[in-house]
C-alpha cells in the first residue's frame, strides 16, 4: 500500500471488513497462545486452519505477498498495541452472550438499535470483556492497494435477535487501531446485514465500498501465515460460526442506491452454493478481489479445486468489460 493516512486506512479497510463467501477449514495450523478449547468439547475438535498458500492459479493480479521477513514476534508486538488487556482470552465458547434484546417481540431492528449494538460491542472489547482472534489476514494482506501486513482483532457477539462481529484493524505500519462492526438483523426472514465504520464521531453505515468483499456476510478466518494467528482453535470455532449462519441480504443505508453489477457469475461449481436461491448470494465482477484470492488459495469452492478448465472459464469471466 501507498504511504497512507488515518482516512485512506479507514477507506481501504471498510472494503475488508470480515464477511463471508463460504468457507473451508481443512488442515492444521500451530497457535502462538491457545485458549480453552477443552471446556467446549465440539470446538476443540473442529479441523483447523490451514495456513495459506497460493495454487498457482494465474488469478492473481499481483504476486502473493513475500511475509519471510514479518516475524512472529513483530505480529505479537504489534498486535498487542491494541491493549494486552483486550486479546488473547481464555474462552469456553467463541461468541460472546449480549444481554436480551429491549424491545419484546421485535420485528426488524431500527436504525438506532443496530447502532447500539455496535456502539455496545466496541465497549466491550475496550473493556476487554470479548473474544477476539487475533491474525495478520489474508484477504486483506494480498489487496493490490495494501502491500503489507494488515493486522485485525476479531469479535463476535449474539443474542435472540442479533449476530453482531467487531473488527479492530490497522497496517504493521499506522498507528490508530480502526474500528468496524457488522450487525445481522435476525428478527427479519432473511436476516439482514448492516455494515459500518465506527471511527467518526458516530456510527457511519456503509454499502458499496464493503459490499465488493461482503456481500453475504462476514468472511471467513484467513489467516495469511501459519504462525500469524494467536488462537487457532478459536478461529475455527469463530469461523464456523460464521459458516453457520443462515443465507442473509446485504443492506445498503438509506439513501444509497445500490448499483447494477450486470450478470451474476454462473460458473456451475460456484453457482451450487452462490445463487439466488443458494446457501450464499451471487457473486458478480465487483467481487473478483475475494474470488481471485481465495480461489487461488485453495479456499473456495469449500470441497475440491477448480480444473483447468474452469479456471480458464472463471478468468475470462472475471476480465470481461462491463
Amino acid at each position: 500500500m501507498r504511504q497512507i493516512t488515518k482516512s485512506a486506512v479507514r477507506r481501504s479497510t471498510s472494503e475488508h471488513i470480515l464477511a463471508l463467501l463460504g468457507i473451508v477449514l481443512l488442515a492444521p495450523l500451530v497457535p502462538l497462545r491457545g485458549g480453552d478449547p477443552s471446556a467446549t468439547p465440539g470446538d476443540s475438535a473442529l479441523p483447523l486452519i490451514r495456513p495459506a498458500v497460493s495454487t498457482g492459479t494465474g488469478l492473481l493480479l499481483q504476486p502473493p505477498l513475500d511475509l519471510s521477513k514479518f516475524t512472529t514476534e513483530e505480529f505479537v508486538a504489534l498486535s498487542s498495541t491494541v491493549g494486552t488487556n483486550r486479546i488473547h482470552k481464555h474462552w469456553t465458547s467463541a461468541v460472546v452472550t449480549l444481554p436480551p434484546h429491549a424491545r419484546p417481540g421485535v420485528h426488524g431492528l431500527t436504525e438506532e438499535e443496530v447502532k447500539d449494538y455496535m456502539i455496545q460491542v466496541r465497549r466491550l472489547f475496550d473493556e476487554g470483556s470479548a473474544i477476539p482472534i487475533s491474525d495478520t489476514g489474508l484477504i486483506s494482506t494480498q489487496e493490490d492497494v495494501i502491500r503489507r501486513p494488515m493486522l485485525n482483532h476479531i469479535a463476535a457477539f449474539s443474542n435472540s435477535v442479533a449476530r453482531v462481529y467487531l473488527l479492530v484493524q490497522k497496517t504493521s505500519t499506522d498507528k490508530g487501531w480502526g474500528y468496524f462492526s457488522i450487525v445481522q438483523d435476525l428478527t427479519v426472514d432473511p436476516p439482514l446485514d448492516y455494515f459500518a465504520d465506527l471511527n467518526g464521531k458516530g456510527v457511519k453505515f456503509e454499502g458499496a465500498t464493503c459490499y465488493k468483499c461482503h456481500s453475504s456476510g462476514p468472511l471467513a478466518i484467513h489467516p495469511a501465515r501459519a504462525d500469524l494467528v494467536s488462537d487457532a482453535p478459536l478461529a475455527a470455532a469463530l469461523s464456523k460460526h460464521i459458516a453457520d449462519q443462515p443465507l442473509s441480504r446485504f443492506r445498503f443505508p438509506q439513501g444509497e442506491i445500490p448499483p447494477d453489477y450486470g450478470r451474476p457469475l454462473a460458473l456451475k461449481a460456484c453457482t451450487k452454493c452462490h445463487d439466488t436461491d443458494g446457501d450464499r448470494l451471487p457473486l458478480f465482477r465487483v467481487h473478483s478481489h475475494p474470488i481471485r484470492i481465495l480461489v487461488d488459495f485453495g479456499y473456495m469452492p469449500p470441497k475440491r479445486r477448480l480444473t483447468p478448465g474452469e479456471i480458464d472459464e472463471l478468468r475470462a469471466w472475471l476480465e470481461q468489460k462491463p
